[in-house]
């Protein structure tokens, strides 16, 4: 099994955010050659994407950290990790996703996890920092590629 690192999940994300700013540089070239598309559909489209890869990060990391624990004989369903996102991310995470990762073949919604509350609560702790510094190193990347791309824009530097 496959556990990205917090680097790993950085390259990720990076990786996301060039595309959607490549795309985006793309489309005002095309926009400025022949008027097509619309600037603000671009903006949009861009936005969404980098959204997208911003959720999916934060909730990566997270189930990342919860696969370890796994490992190491926490019982961890998937209703437990799609709570915690959502406390920690204040947002749910697709169901789909977390029935892949931490369903247990056979296992019935009758058989809870014995997951206590005080361990739910040293989990939260230990992760909440791992997030808020996910997050910042991640608006350092976006930063960097809006900035990018500003200055492509401001110059017309369009790379093929």
């Amino acid at each position: 099994m496959y556990i990205p690192s917090h680097d790993d999940l950085l390259q990720l994300y990076e990786s996301d955010v060039r595309s959607a700013y490549a795309d985006r540089l793309d489309g005002y070239r095309r926009y400025l050659e022949n008027r097509e598309g619309s600037l603000r559909q671009m903006a949009s489209h861009c936005g969404a994407e980098l959204g997208a890869a911003h959720k999916r990060c934060k909730r990566d990391l997270v189930f990342s950290f919860l696969q370890v624990e796994r490992l190491n004989g926490l019982d961890i369903t998937p209703t437990l990790a799609e709570n915690l996102c959502a406390k920690l991310l204040g947002r749910g995470v697709d169901v789909r996703i977390a029935l892949e990762k931490f369903a247990t073949q056979g296992r019935t919604a009758a058989n809870k996890s014995k997951v206590s509350p005080e361990i739910l609560d040293q989990l939260e702790a230990t992760l909440e920092p791992m997030v808020q510094a996910l997050v910042m190193a991640m608006k350092e990347i976006r930063v960097r590629y809006r900035d990018d791309f500003d200055d492509c824009v401001a110059h017309r530097r369009f790379k093929p």
